[in-house]
């Protein structure tokens, strides 16, 4: 079989034993590419529906993302085609970068992080992960997650309106994104709710760049009305507004759950799929990774945030952005960005030696929890 894949996907040697396998860059993946393939594996860039497959011979399609909105599943299904994904594959790794986020966020601010309160918006495996961390920190945790809560399902945290979470210290988006239905999320957070927030709030969105009002918050900002912001998702992505990457406290380049784990999850998860589809047994990777430990103590918020940065650096990721934006094609660099992405390791596959005071215990035991 023709197995046509992104070139961004790691792990997929094991596919490869199953076929021939092409590796595409995301964007440049079309009809005449998929014309003679039997299997797509796609990430968020390649849009997956009838325009792309209608006159096509793939049968499975799977992309190693978390998200789903760049695929027309509906379609997929009507068609008779298989569609895999991998929810919750990079919990852990946008979990760190929020809380990075969040300690960078106060360090600004002067403030402590530990007795705020935060808002998770999105209750999913990644905003679960979140709102547990956050409450290991000390922060007092409340969530909104409508689709889940009509369902009766516990969140663990307090279930509120998400109009009643605004005054929170901290705002943090974990939704998919849509259009329609009876939650859509397309531009949540549109210039009434981001005013409401106000200058004292810090937003964090590493979802999907639309579930908030890109241009809204360029104009608040611009006032010195609008929430203090890191964002790692844009509205018009490849292309990165340069005013409002100007005006947020940090900015990447939609890379959150970019960790090494994170993206050999996801194409694990799919390659589980698509063996399930084959009906036969998946091939197993060792893991051989071996990293250095990290020794440093933990006795106030600047030093657990020196402990996470020494795995990743998220104003690095800010610089990096930034310089982006000065290159002949911005939107290709963007896309550069993050396929040469530098290789980062999630906390919990390094060993940590060095010592903490008690109120930092609970959340460096999540951090380096083995799972």
């Amino acid at each position: 079989m023709k197995i046509i894949a992104d070139a961004n996907m790691p792990g997929l040697d094991a596919f490869a034993a199953h076929g021939e396998l092409q590796r595409v860059e995301g964007r440049q993946i079309n009809p005449q590419t998929v014309a003679d393939a039997d299997v797509l594996l796609v990430r968020s860039v390649t849009r997956v529906d009838a325009t792309l497959l209608a006159n096509s011979p793939v049968r499975f399609v799977g992309s190693a993302t978390i998200g789903t909105d760049h695929v027309d599943r509906a379609w997929l299904a009507d068609t008779g085609r298989v569609f895999a994904h991998a929810p919750g594959c990079n919990a852990r790794a946008v979990a760190e970068y929020v809380l990075q986020a969040l300690l960078l966020a106060c360090q600004s601010r002067g403030r402590p992080a530990r007795g705020l309160t935060a808002a998770v918006i999105g209750m999913g495996n990644v905003g679960s992960r979140v709102a547990q961390w956050l409450s290991a920190l000390g922060l007092s945790v409340r969530c909104c997650d409508p689709p889940l809560q009509v369902t009766g399902k516990a969140l663990g945290f307090p279930g509120e309106p998400l109009d009643a979470l605004l005054d929170s210290d901290v705002l943090t988006l974990h939704v998919p994104l849509t259009a329609s239905g009876a939650h859509p999320t397309l531009h949540l957070l549109d210039e009434r709710r981001l005013a409401a927030m106000g200058p004292e709030r810090i937003l964090i969105n590493t979802c999907r760049g639309p579930v908030v009002d890109n241009q809204a918050l360029e104009q608040l900002l611009r006032a010195g009305k609008g929430p203090l912001s890191v964002l790692d998702v844009w509205e018009t992505e490849p292309l990165v507004p340069a005013r409002l990457l100007s005006l947020v406290e940090q900015g990447s380049p939609h890379i959150a759950g970019y960790s090494v784990q994170g993206k050999l999850n996801g194409t694990r998860r799919v390659y589980d799929a698509f063996c399930q589809w084959l009906n036969v047994p998946p091939l197993v990777a060792a893991d051989q990774t071996v990293l250095p430990p990290l020794e440093k103590d933990v006795e106030s918020e600047e030093d657990l945030l020196a402990l996470l940065q020494a795995a990743y650096c998220l104003p690095e990721d800010d610089r990096r952005l930034k310089e982006s934006l000065e290159e002949a094609n911005p939107a290709a660099a963007f896309d550069q960005l993050r396929k040469q992405y530098p290789l980062r390791q999630e906390m919990h596959c390094r060993d940590w030696q060095g010592k903490a005071s008690p109120e930092f215990e609970p959340i460096l035991n999540a951090l380096f929890a083995q799972e």
